[in-house]
C-alpha cells in the first residue's frame, strides 16, 4: 500500500446555520462527494446533538473523513486524510459550497513516506466581496509548490523562506495563489511569480505610464485594464488634469488586499481611494464588451501570457476593442514581457496590436528585478515627434525618455519571427514557454 498521503484539515466560518443542524444533509454531501472521487466507503456513522450540532465520521479504504459543527456560531470543522496523490480539493470546495462557507482556514499537509511535514496554510474567501483578513505570520505555515512559478522566482522564494521574513497574506482565490512578503523589501507574488518588488519597481510602473500619459492629447479620461495592485494606479494619478479613472481586475482578493493592507496602502500611496478612481471587478474581455465610452488614455497591465487563458488576453480580437475605445487622438500602452528573455513575445504582442489599424513604437527598460522589460506604445496617428519630458515628479527614470526607445539590434533581428496572436490561431503561450524554457 502507498504509504503516501493528502491530509487536509478544513475550518470554514459563516455556513448555513440550518444545514450544519442537518445529519442527513450532511451524510449525503459527505457520500457524494467520496463517491465521485472514486473511495470506497467502509462505514459510516453521524449523531446530531440536542438542541444543535452535528458530528460525523465516514471511514474509507484509504482512511477518513469527519466532519463537527456548531450551526450557532455557523462553524464547521472538517478532517480529510486519503493516501495517494489524487486532487481531492474539488471535492473539498464543493463541500464548502454546499454549506454556503464565506471563508475557510485550509492546512494541507503531505504525510507518510518522503513527505514534508510543514502545513501549507491558505485562507480562502469564497464570496466576491468578502473581505480579507490579517494572515497568520508564521513562516512555517507557508510551503513552496513544484507546480507553480518560474525557475529563477522559485530560486527567490526559497532564499527567503530560508531566511527572516514576514508573511503579511497567503491566500487563494478563485483565481489565483496570492502570497504578499516583506524581507528588506516588499514583494507581491502570483501563483509563485513575482510581480514586483517595491526596491525597484517604480522602475517598471513608471516605464508604463509616463510616455503614454505625456503622448496623449489629454489625460482626463483613463481606462486600466490590471494593476489590481494600485501602482499604475499611483502614476497616473499624479497627473492633475486626470478626471476620471476606470480600472479593471478579475480579482477581488487583490484589490481589496490593495486597499486595505497597510504596507501595500503604504506603496500604492492609498490610490484606490481618490475619488477619481471606479474600479469593476470583471473579466476584461466583459468589460470591453459594454456600451462604454472612449478613453484619451488606455493601460494595459495583463500578466504574462504563460497560459491560454492569459494568451487570449493579447489577441487582436481584443486589442480591435480596446483600439475602437481609443479617442482619436489617444495613446495606449501594452506591457510586453521581456524583449531580452523572449523577443519573439514581445514582437509578436506589437506585431498584433498593429494589426488592428494602430500605429506601434517599441520601447524598453531595465527593472533590476526582473532584467530588460519591453512595452508597445500606440496611436492612431504614427508618433513622428519627439517623445515628449516627464512633466510630473518621478523618481526612477531619466526625464528625458527617448533612450527608452532604443532597442538593442540583437532583439531588433527577432521582428521578423513575428506572429498575430488571434482567437483561432491563439499561440502565444506556447511560444511564451518555449523561449523561457530555452533560457534554463
Amino acid at each position: 500500500m502507498d504509504m503516501r498521503g493528502q491530509h487536509f484539515i478544513i475550518d470554514a466560518y459563516e455556513c448555513s446555520e440550518d444545514i450544519l443542524n442537518n445529519a442527513e444533509q450532511l451524510k449525503e454531501l459527505l457520500t457524494k462527494a467520496i463517491n465521485q472521487l472514486g473511495m470506497e466507503i467502509l462505514s459510516t456513522h453521524f449523531h446530531s446533538f440536542s438542541p444543535q450540532g452535528v458530528t460525523g465520521v465516514i471511514g474509507i479504504s484509504t482512511s477518513h473523513v469527519s466532519i463537527h459543527t456548531w450551526p450557532e456560531h455557523g462553524y464547521a470543522a472538517l478532517d480529510l486524510y486519503t493516501c495517494g496523490n489524487q486532487d481531492i480539493w474539488p471535492a473539498l470546495k464543493a463541500i464548502l459550497e454546499k454549506i454556503e462557507a464565506k471563508r475557510t482556514n485550509v492546512y494541507e499537509l503531505s504525510r507518510g513516506e518522503e513527505s514534508n511535514n510543514k502545513p501549507v496554510m491558505k485562507k480562502i474567501n469564497l464570496t466576491s466581496n468578502a473581505s480579507i483578513e490579517k494572515n497568520i505570520e508564521s513562516r512555517s505555515l507557508f510551503q513552496l509548490r513544484d507546480d507553480r512559478g518560474n525557475e529563477w522566482d522559485m530560486k527567490q522564494l526559497k532564499e527567503m523562506t530560508a531566511g527572516k521574513h514576514n508573511i503579511l497574506y497567503h491566500g487563494a482565490s478563485e483565481f489565483q495563489d496570492i502570497l504578499l512578503v516583506e524581507a528588506n523589501d516588499l514583494r507581491l507574488y502570483i501563483d509563485q511569480e513575482l510581480q514586483f518588488c517595491s526596491l525597484d519597481e517604480r522602475h517598471y510602473h513608471e516605464a508604463l505610464v509616463y510616455p503614454v500619459m505625456e503622448v496623449a492629447a489629454s489625460n482626463e479620461r483613463v481606462l486600466i485594464l490590471g494593476g489590481g495592485d494600485g501602482l499604475a494606479l499611483r502614476e497616473v494619478l499624479k497627473y492633475p488634469d486626470v478626471k476620471h479613472v476606470d480600472l479593471v481586475d478579475i480579482d477581488p482578493m487583490i484589490i481589496e488586499l490593495a486597499k486595505t493592507n497597510p504596507s501595500l496602502l503604504a506603496q500604492n500611496n492609498r490610490s484606490f481611494l481618490d475619488s477619481r478612481v471606479h474600479v469593476h471587478i470583471k473579466d476584461a474581455k466583459k468589460y470591453l464588451a459594454g456600451e462604454l465610452q472612449q478613453y484619451n488614455v488606455i493601460i494595459i497591465d495583463f500578466p504574462d501570457p504563460v497560459n491560454s487563458i492569459l494568451s487570449s488576453l493579447y489577441t487582436k480580437e481584443l486589442f480591435s476593442k480596446v483600439a475602437n475605445l481609443l479617442s482619436e487622438d489617444g495613446a495606449l500602452v501594452c506591457q510586453s514581457n521581456s524583449p531580452e528573455d523572449a523577443p519573439q513575445v514581445f514582437w509578436s504582442i506589437g506585431k498584433t496590436i498593429k494589426r488592428t489599424g494602430l500605429y506601434t513604437k517599441g520601447y524598453n527598460v531595465i527593472v533590476p528585478s526582473f532584467g530588460l522589460w519591453g512595452f508597445h506604445l500606440a496611436t492612431h496617428e504614427k508618433i513622428s515627434r519627439k517623445i515628449p519630458n516627464i512633466s510630473v515628479p518621478h523618481q526612477a527614470l531619466p526625464t528625458n525618455m527617448e533612450t527608452m526607445f532604443e532597442i538593442p539590434s540583437s532583439i531588433k533581428e527577432e521582428q521578423e519571427n513575428a506572429f498575430v496572436n488571434t482567437e483561432t490561431q491563439l499561440k502565444l503561450h506556447d511560444l511564451y514557454q518555449k523561449e523561457i524554457k530555452d533560457l534554463y
